[in-house]
Order: structure tokens, then C-alpha cells, then sequence
């Protein structure tokens, strides 16, 4: 599980998310930013069921990250943010996105690999 780089991009995906939710001042943004760090989580726990973690690793992505998107452009009125200095919010937001793209494409190529070698059997 550990070994996986996927699973490295996933914890990084969910550490970024938890660091934008603890920074959010809006209820529903902090809840969906939260939300998004468990399922992270738990899609690690899945590394039994690549279909599974592809899937639920897209849904994670649109929908989230669109929000995410969306606070970046109301950011400049400080409505979101506790502080002035933005910067690392929006930092880790595009590292969590590409992060968790990644992790996307890792488990694809792991999924292609495990469906090459049940060919050969």
C-alpha cells in the first residue's frame, strides 16, 4: 500500500485539503474541504479495488475542486481567509489538484499493468 506512489499523492492530496480547510472562514467550503481530506483517506484503504479508487478519485476531483477554483476567485475580497496573506491557501489548492491527478494516473497504470499480466496467464 505504502510502496505505491499513488498512495503518496493521495496523502498529499488529503493534507492539502485539510490545510484549506482549517484556513476557510465559510461553513460550507470548510465542511466540503474536510470532507474531501477523509475521502482521501479512505480511497488509500482501497488499494485492493483500483476501479473503485479511479472512480471515487474523479468524483472527488470535479466537483471539489471547482469550489476550490471558485474561492480562489472571490479570495481577493477576503471572504474567505482568516488572514490577509493568501498565497499558501492558493499554493496548496493547485498542489492538492495536481496531486490528486496524479494519483489518478498512477492508478490507471497500475490498473493497466494488473490487466497485462492476466493476459500472460
Amino acid at each position: 500500500m505504502i510502496q505505491r506512489i499513488q498512495t503518496l499523492f493521495l496523502l498529499l492530496g488529503a493534507i492539502s485539503a485539510g490545510f484549506i480547510s482549517m484556513n476557510l472562514l465559510g461553513i460550507w467550503e470548510h465542511f466540503a474541504f474536510a470532507i474531501a481530506a477523509l475521502v482521501s483517506l479512505i480511497i488509500i484503504f482501497l488499494y485492493k479495488k483500483r476501479k473503485l479508487q479511479i472512480s471515487l478519485s474523479t468524483w472527488l476531483v470535479i466537483p471539489l475542486y471547482a469550489t476550490g477554483i471558485i474561492i480562489i476567485l472571490f479570495i481577493n475580497k477576503d471572504q474567505y481567509a482568516e488572514n490577509n496573506d493568501n498565497t499558501p491557501l492558493i499554493i496548496s489548492f493547485f498542489v492538492g489538484l495536481v496531486a490528486t491527478i496524479l494519483a489518478i494516473f498512477s492508478i490507471r497504470k497500475d490498473e493497466r499493468t494488473v490487466q497485462e499480466s492476466n493476459r500472460l496467464r
